[in-house]
């Protein structure tokens, strides 16, 4: 995750109201894209003519690749546009070790796997959200060989990654036999982006509303995409080598 902060200064206080009300109409734009986790609007108390955006994305490449490039940037950009003159600083800056833990954390599950609800959470999560798939003219041909038997895999495949039973090392195939059943499918950035999306809405629904267990399982699902994206271009048959073990996804993360 990098986070992007966008510092204004607006000195005539009618611009500052035509300003709210176009971030405003801009935050739906954000709202739709998968590529942004969170955002917030400040206002400056001692200073009223400064404001600040905070943008949370997935990744740098998210932001600059994905969401610039996508379906909700044009609309995004025209409601902002007649501000761009009175930015001071745009820039993207990462999290470091301090940070405060919240006072929630006391009473969080230890993994992201039993935050969600373990295997049967995640299996109304999958249900869900292919419910969605199957029925999207773009990703639907993707899945043309689809079984059911797919979504218990996805379920166990996701309880391990979080933090659960390792059933898909156990008795699956492990990495290498998740990211060899993605060769030679060619997915495309327009149908991980979609893929992206339809599980947005899924976890909107499915998952406890708990904001940071929503953005971290959004965040393994970008990386995820990603890498299948990529390894899909390969063809059946290509030699992965040692990929290592199912990679384990927590709070902070990659662990």
């Amino acid at each position: 995750m990098v986070i992007e902060y966008i510092r204004y200064r607006i000195a005539e206080p009618e611009r500052r109201v035509a300003f709210e009300g176009a971030c405003a109409r801009a935050a739906g734009e954000l709202d739709r894209a998968p590529e942004c986790l969170a955002y917030e609007l400040g206002h400056g108390v001692e200073e009223p003519e400064r404001y600040i955006l905070r943008i949370e994305w997935t990744s740098l490449e998210g932001h600059e690749q994905g969401f610039r490039g996508g379906p909700w940037f044009p609309s995004f950009l025209a409601s902002v546009r007649p501000f761009i003159g009175d930015i001071e600083e745009m820039k993207h800056y990462e999290r470091t070790a301090v940070v405060s833990g919240g006072r929630g954390d006391a009473v969080r599950a230890e993994t992201l796997a039993e935050a969600v609800g373990g295997i049967e959470g995640l299996r109304r999560l999958s249900n869900a959200f292919y419910d969605g798939v199957l029925s999207d003219p773009l990703l639907a041909p993707v899945f043309a060989v689809f079984s059911r038997t797919h979504i218990e895999h996805v379920a166990v495949w996701l309880d391990e990654v979080f933090g659960g039973a390792t059933r898909y090392t156990d008795d699956l195939g492990g990495h290498q036999a998740l990211l060899k059943s993605h060769l030679g499918m060619a997915i495309t950035e327009e149908q991980r982006v979609r893929w992206m999306e339809l599980m947005s809405e899924a976890v909107a629904k499915e998952l406890p509303d708990d904001e940071l267990l929503r953005r971290r399982v959004i965040e393994y699902f970008d990386r995820g995409t990603r890498i299948a994206r990529d390894v899909s271009a390969d063809p059946v048959g290509t030699d992965l080598g040692n990929p290592g073990p199912t990679p384990r996804w927590g709070w902070d993360g990659l662990v």
